[in-house]
């Protein structure tokens, strides 16, 4: 190749760095490292006469070494012989590595390798921890030599290189050392802070594959106590002196087998705290010989530990986004059953935690506190049954069946980046902690009978004296408050439903009510009042409304269920009207099917009794507008559930939504509704035990400025139909059972199959002998 050919052709090196040997200047080496890398490549590819001209003394004149690993005066490393685990490097295993000084060391090519007289077939040159292809030793700087010598303890062993320098003459060098007496079978041991694949704290213990042989763990205890919950793993490339059984893959054992070619892997909880020592003790069965233990003594990092040692028990969520959406502030509603010796006053006690050091919000432990509210609690703790005496038929052991529980309904705010996975921690335990009330934009003010108010920053919902259900709604945020109300008859609520009309008696809704049961949890972090009764004059027709007010939250999640007690003929059966009269409102639109927004302007449509529009029951979502103003009102569809509690067919006659345009403007969704045709004068069944459920977010809103004015709107609906998935993690406690319990199934009962003896003939039967 002559000279002025591109330098690429000429350089045919790929980096690797020692991480034991540099510490700085790793952005300058990081792109000298994939320079060298890329050009590598190139020569691999190329043919054996250009790979030879590549090598002329031109291009070694420009000494195509990456700068900055061997600075001038750089004191040279000791010749000596690293025993060490088996590593891979290109491709190549290796367990012994011979360094050679920079200042005994001529330029030469490497063409032997021995160990202990043994010539290598495979090895690595390095200069100064930068792969040479070639096998060249550059002679200005320290180099290694790479070798797989699979060493035994105790042994003595030489390793010979040998080359010709650039005159052809030969090089030898050699340099002999004694292994050590004893190779550690913990190759490593670290701590880890909740994550998705290991949402609790653990340590990590990792056995080395030169060490140990194919077992089965059978016991792990840390710092003396048995550990329930350990997970294992064979993990990397299995050392080339041992053999994989069939069948004996990579990754987790669930059975704690080890297959002794991998380095093998323990990660058990461990509820450790910023440098807190701790003893690890793994006891393993071999498939042949006596039973081995490893042990090592381990000390935590400084940072990352649990929150507060006043809190000693936890349990852990994990939540995943899978929508591609910031959450922030989001509403995380949990069911957790905890043992009730360890817990006194949930109201107190309990906080909920995430390890975030990135986050702003982050203490200086790198912990960020989540606001939470209890929404309830509930202590099981039935002394007959925790009291009673049962034993196993066969082993007449006595059987642990029950623990005192104590449930609690907890709400908090989460805060996950999108597709993020994250854990936080719900802890508790400590009879000391005083309660804790979130400052949040959520106000609630009660007025005479059942009317409040409810606000946040967003919005102001006004309910009704007599029933509780919506009357006013006042747009808040930017700009001037804008009332949306209806007051045109009736009752004159905003929300209407659940409703029948089964003549001769009137007409019925939930807005009719006066005084239904009613209750409410009211917190910081969510305002919820609930209503059920039986619908006005119609005893056998039972309903229920909720409403859910969050902070900072634009929009109130409503429910409502109906059932039919016996049956019924009707000429009308809805639910989820929402009626306003004309002041604000003028335009309503919608997502269709195709996902295309559609608009129908309301002055200009068809006049009540006829429909001015019909779409579909579970159109996603559906507003009334208005432009000028820039506000609106949206439904946000996000369950909707017709059924039979008898297991009928549920009555319905093709539900659907309609728009009305009269007085007022409203929509429904009639489930059974022959009043809204041509021929109203009909009666249509509506069967025993038919079930109507629905559970939407309403929204009052500001149009977004700009070409998508409901853009603000569509991500709402995303992120409530898509909402976090949760996991729940708890430890296995010392009080459970180490063996499954046999649920009762068959004493109380004959299941009835055919020739079968259930638990009930058999005790019979063993009684009359």
């Amino acid at each position: 190749m002559a000279a002025h050919e591109p330098q690429s052709f000429r350089s045919l090196l790929v980096n690797r760095q020692h991480p034991r040997h540099f510490n700085s200047g790793r952005s300058a080496k990081r792109r000298s490292l994939l320079a060298a890398v890329l050009l590598a490549a190139i020569g691999i590819c190329l043919p054996h006469g250009v790979v030879a001209a590549a090598e002329s003394a031109a291009s070694k004149a420009l000494s195509p070494r990456p700068s900055g690993y061997n600075e001038a005066g750089a004191p040279a490393e000791k010749q000596e012989l690293r025993f060490q685990a088996v590593e891979i490097i290109a491709a190549i295993p290796y367990d012994l590595v011979a360094q050679f000084p920079k200042d005994k060391t001529p330029a030469f090519e490497v063409k032997r390798v021995t160990v202990n007289g043994a010539e290598q077939s495979q090895y690595v040159v390095e200069n100064r921890g930068i792969i040479n292809l070639h096998k060249r030793v550059h002679g200005l700087e320290d180099f290694t030599v790479s070798v797989l010598a699979n060493w035994e303890t105790g042994k003595r062993y030489e390793v010979v290189v040998e080359g010709t320098d650039e005159a052809g003459k030969p090089v030898r060098l050699s340099v002999a050392q004694e292994a050590p007496k004893k190779r550690e079978a913990v190759k490593s041991s670290s701590f880890g802070s909740p994550t998705s694949e290991f949402p609790y704290h653990h340590v990590t213990v990792q056995l080395a594959k030169e060490v140990i042989q194919p077992g089965k763990v059978v016991l792990v205890e840390i710092d003396g106590k048995k550990n329930r919950d350990p997970r294992f793993f064979n993990m990397g490339k299995p050392h080339p002196a041992k053999s994989v059984k069939p069948g004996e893959v990579e990754g987790e054992s669930y059975e704690g087998r080890m297959d002794g070619a991998r380095d093998f892997r323990i990660v058990a909880p461990l509820n450790w705290t910023n440098g807190s020592k701790h003893k690890v003790w793994v006891k393993v069965a071999p498939d042949t010989g006596q039973e081995i233990v490893y042990e090592s003594e381990v000390t935590a990092p400084g940072t990352g530990g649990r929150w507060n040692e006043n809190w000693p028990y936890a349990t852990y969520i994990v939540l995943k986004e899978t929508a591609g959406l910031l959450r922030e502030s989001e509403p995380i509603h949990l069911s957790l059953g905890l043992f009730a010796d360890d817990i006194k006053k949930p109201e107190n006690e309990i906080r909920v935690v995430t390890y975030d050091p990135t986050s702003p919000k982050a203490d200086g432990n790198g912990y960020v506190v989540a606001p939470s509210q209890i929404k309830s609690v509930t202590v099981w703790r039935d002394e007959r049954l925790l009291n009673s005496e049962e034993r196993d038929p066969e082993s007449k052991e006595l059987v642990h069946r029950y623990d005192a529980t104590t449930s609690v309904e907890l709400l908090f705010q989460a805060d996950v980046q999108p597709y993020q996975e994250k854990v936080y921690q719900v802890v508790y335990g400590n009879p000391n902690a005083e309660a804790v009330r979130a400052q949040t934009d959520l106000k609630v003010s009660v007025g005479g009978g059942m009317s409040q108010t409810v606000e946040n920053r967003d919005y102001r919902f006004f309910l009704s004296t007599n029933s509780g259900s919506v009357e006013q709604i006042t747009i808040l945020g930017e700009g001037e408050p804008v009332l949306l109300e209806h007051k045109l008859e009736s009752n004159g609520a905003v929300h209407w439903n659940p409703d029948i009309y089964s003549p001769p008696t009137p007409w019925v809704h939930a807005s009719d009510w006066e005084k239904p049961v009613f209750d409410q949890i009211s917190g910081p972090l969510m305002h919820r009042t609930r209503r059920y009764s039986p619908l006005p004059h119609m005893d056998a027709v039972t309903a229920n409304v909720t409403y859910e007010f969050y902070p900072g939250k634009p929009y109130v999640l409503m429910s409502s269920f109906m059932e039919v007690g016996k049956d019924l003929f009707v000429q009308a059966l809805r639910n989820s009207e929402i009626v306003f009269n004309h002041a604000a409102l003028n335009e309503f639109v919608w997502e269709d099917a195709l996902g295309k927004i559609q608009s129908l302007k309301i002055e200009t449509a068809r006049k009540h009794p006829i429909h001015a529009l019909e779409i579909p029951p579970r159109t996603p979502w559906m507003a009334f507008i208005n432009r000028e103003k820039g506000v609106g009102f949206a439904n946000i569809m996000l369950a909707f559930e017709n059924g039979n509690r008898y297991g009928q067919p549920p009555s319905e006659t093709q539900p659907y939504f309609y728009v009305q345009n009269g007085p007022w403007i409203y929509w429904a969704r009639p489930n059974v509704y022959p009043f809204g045709g041509l021929n109203f004068t009909r009666m249509m069944p509506v069967r025993a035990g038919s079930f109507y459920y629905e559970k939407n977010a309403w929204m009052p809103f500001r149009l977004a400025k700009g070409d998508e004015p409901f853009k603000d709107l569509e991500r709402t609906q995303k992120l409530l139909t898509h909402p976090l998935l949760v996991h729940e993690w708890m430890a296995t406690d010392d009080r459970t059972p180490e063996k499954w319990v046999m649920p009762i199934l068959t004493v109380p009962f004959d299941e009835g199959v055919a020739g079968a003896v259930s638990g009930h003939k058999k005790q019979t039967e063993e009684k009359k002998k």
